[in-house]
């Protein structure tokens, strides 16, 4: 055995930072999945359940339930386990790649990077597989080895690496039990004296060598698990106490010993008899920890939270927040305070693996799922929900054609046997893009033929064949975007270029003079927006087209870059960028969202950028944003990655019919906290005149949609002054008029 240890680490990274939980409450909404739960721990009154990258606490007592996430100020990324230290009131939660995160009693937040920044450890082995609290340190039993954490310095200390014949072994668990630390790894049990000088590999002695699974201290014995089997630990022997017909996922002990297996808790007496035996009576109903509390016990799920049952009865109540179905969010559309999100996956046109995860919605702040259990519908990658009926939405689906949801219920499948849709193979009934027209006609493609296919609202049906315009049938894989214009154009993302459809004239076009990639031809998604002008992005950037409808009787025309000026020099917008979705508000300004750099808000001409939403510096689970959807009727955005769904409050809305509820917020307006004031409650179209209490005009636009943006300055040239200002309201024949007051303070 060689055994070394390594100081941590570098000066520069050996110590922790402070933040304080962003108080993002007010502008971002936590709308995260809490039904996957891999640890738990009790303490006090608590339980503690880790999901997959945020947290809730189940008070025993209240039955209240507490939940904790990126929204609240942790960084979003995969959590590897946690440890809640109840003397010092601070929850410790290690991250996978290294970072730590301590959360005291405020909710403020210290984050230990130096794991993180260790360029010795590879960053897939930066995953803690159990902890060891012993006195004032956690002892991190990871893939690379053993890392000593501080608790009352918030800094690590010394990292121990044992080899074998793969090289550095994975340690699976660390306990100290006799006055001895011993270490579990993957090819061998490890023992030194607690009191010894552990940084001397002389101290250490390997007592086994096999792989172990787990170490943990019961009752004044040290217990180690072993695939199947449960075994008494000395430093001469290890006995063979429990044998089981499956692999032991996890042990924990209390009053007494908890056996975790796949679809099993077993709790055992001190003599190692068997007290209880709780089965999972759920399909897919995978358990992945359990504790024993208070004559309850608490099992952590793949899909149903924490299940608590009584030890007398197996009688589960599940316990966690109000949740969608899971984290992976592909797709998201939104209108009318309703908002579905769908879990599938297009990566290059192939839905593979597929997800069998269901249907979800968020309805008056209450989630309603419709589980895949209850249909068998996999891989669901669109959604739209119908514009002139928000309780109708279809879905289409890799494998299972079109869904039609009404009142929160599946309502129709169409496939094979009752509409045009085609079988491709094998590989069952896949629907592409969807869309809906004026006349409320719903629009879809398929990969099977170049086809475009009409479902009118009779239930009828027609086809559009849009072969002619591939010259080579191998360029055809299938349609990733469709936006229906105002004049009821249907256009299209395809590879190697865009496809547009007059339904006035039958005309069909493809088109991509401008859109050459260097690299991936692929149109990955458009918009067209409220100025008539398309917005078209793929993987390595964006364009733009005045009056797309030229395209069908001008050749000439050319997608152009838009430039912009940035330290003196001229640059292209979104250049080089991995563009997954483009969406207008209804102030007409502009959300993209991409693949490694999140989430950009532009203004309507791309000119400005309000806003740049990371993980960094937002909540955002991942910088992998896949789409965006606007509810026009309160300005709420939502962002879909496959860590989870966020939702953004925006300010933008769609007009309204009159302008009886006109506001301004913030109001007063703080010049150095605040960078814009939104006037909401518009009608499309209306003037907008800002003045001051003396008539001078010191900013004036036409509304977009339901709401404007006043950046507090005159004209864009300097702050104004504090005090009251008047926003003048007038439709364009002046038949409607409205008033509200400003109040600027620096």
């Amino acid at each position: 055995m060689r055994f070394k240890v390594l100081f941590l680490f570098f000066l520069s990274f050996s110590g922790s930072f402070q933040i304080h939980s962003q108080d993002s409450s007010n502008a971002w909404v936590d709308l995260f999945s809490y039904l996957r739960v891999n640890r738990l721990q009790v303490s006090g009154s608590k339980i503690y359940a880790q999901s997959e990258n945020a947290f809730f606490t189940y008070d025993t007592g209240s039955g209240e339930i507490e939940k904790f996430s990126s929204v609240n100020g942790l960084t979003g990324g995969d959590i590897s386990d946690f440890y809640y230290h109840k003397d010092l009131r601070k929850l410790f939660v290690f991250h996978k790649g290294g970072l730590i995160e301590v959360v005291d009693e405020q909710k403020n937040i210290i984050r230990s990077p130096g794991l993180a920044y260790n360029n010795f450890i590879p960053a897939n082995l930066k995953e803690i597989n159990r902890i060891t609290a012993r006195g004032d340190k956690l002892y991190l039993a990871a893939k690379y080895g053993v890392t000593v954490y501080d608790l009352s310095r918030n800094e690590f200390g010394d990292t121990y690496y044992f080899t074998g014949t793969s090289g550095n072994l994975e340690v699976k668990s660390v306990a100290f039990f006799d006055g001895k630390i011993f270490v579990a790894t993957v090819e061998g049990l490890f023992y030194a004296a607690e009191s010894a000088n552990l940084i001397n590999a002389n101290v250490w002695t390997k007592i086994d060598n096999s792989g172990w699974d787990d170490l943990i201290v019961y009752d004044q014995q040290l217990l180690g698990v072993k695939g199947k089997k449960i075994y008494n630990i000395t430093t001469q022997t290890q006995n063979v106490l429990l044998s089981f017909n499956e692999n032991i996922k996890r042990l924990h002990t209390g009053e007494f010993l908890s056996v975790i297996f796949n679809a099993d808790v077993q709790v055992f007496n001190q003599n190692f008899v068997l007290q209880h035996n709780f089965h999972s009576t759920y399909s897919n109903g995978k358990f992945y920890d359990g504790v024993y509390y208070d004559d309850q016990v608490y099992i952590g799920t793949k899909k149903h939270g924490v299940l608590q049952t009584p030890v007398a009865q197996q009688q589960y109540t599940e316990l966690h927040p109000d949740s969608p179905l899971s984290n992976h969010a592909y797709a998201v559309d939104a209108r009318d305070g309703i908002m579905w999100m769908v879990y599938g996956d297009y990566v290059q046109f192939n839905p593979y693996p597929l997800y069998r995860e269901g249907l979800s919605s968020y309805q008056n702040k209450t989630w309603v799922n419709i589980p895949y259990e209850d249909f068998q519908i996999s891989d669901v990658c669109f959604v739209k929900i119908n514009p002139a009926n928000k309780d109708e939405v279809y879905f289409a689906s890799a494998k299972n054609g079109l869904i039609r949801v009404r009142q929160n219920q599946i309502d129709k499948i169409y496939n094979q046997n009752n509409s045009p849709l085609q079988m491709l193979g094998n590989d069952g009934v896949r629907v592409y893009a969807i869309g809906f027209d004026s006349q409320n006609n719903l629009w879809m493609t398929q990969p099977l033929e170049p086809i475009l296919l009409e479902l009118k609202p009779d239930e009828t049906w027609a086809t559009v064949d849009l072969s002619g315009i591939f010259m080579d049938p191998t360029q055809y894989k299938g349609f990733s975007d469709m936006k229906i214009d105002t004049d009821d154009n249907i256009w299209l993302g395809a590879l190697p270029f865009l496809v547009g459809y007059n339904q006035k004239t039958q005309n069909i076009i493809s088109f991509n003079k401008g859109l050459q990639s260097t690299a991936y031809i692929k149109v990955q998604t458009l918009d067209v927006d409220k100025d008539n002008v398309m917005w078209v992005g793929n993987r390595e950037g964006l364009r733009i087209l005045p009056d797309p409808q030229q395209l069908f009787d001008n050749d000439d025309a050319e997608f152009k870059p838009i430039k912009v000026v940035f330290d003196d020099v001229v640059q292209l917008l979104m250049e080089g960028q991995n563009i997954t979705r483009i969406r207008t508000d209804g102030s007409n300004n502009k959300w993209i969202t991409t693949l490694g750099s999140g989430v950009y808000y532009f203004s309507e001409d791309g000119n400005h950028t309000i806003y740049h939403f990371t993980k960094e510096n937002s909540p955002l689970p991942s910088n992998d944003v896949y789409d965006v959807a606007i509810d026009g009727s309160n300005g709420m955005v939502y962002f879909a990655t496959l860590k989870g769904l966020t939702g953004y409050k925006g300010f933008a809305t769609e007009g309204g019919d009159n302008m009886d509820d006109v506001y301004a917020f913030p109001n007063p307006a703080n010049e150095k906290r605040h960078d814009f004031v939104t006037i909401r409650g518009l009608i499309e179209g209306v003037n907008v005149k800002i003045v001051d209490v003396a008539g001078n005009l010191v900013y004036e636009t036409t509304s977009k949609g339901g709401s404007i943006q006043w950046d507090l300055t005159a004209f864009g040239r300097y702050k104004v002054a504090s005090g009251v200002y008047i926003a003048l309201i007038t439709n364009e024949d002046g038949s409607k008029t409205q008033t509200t007051k400003i109040l600027v303070i620096k």
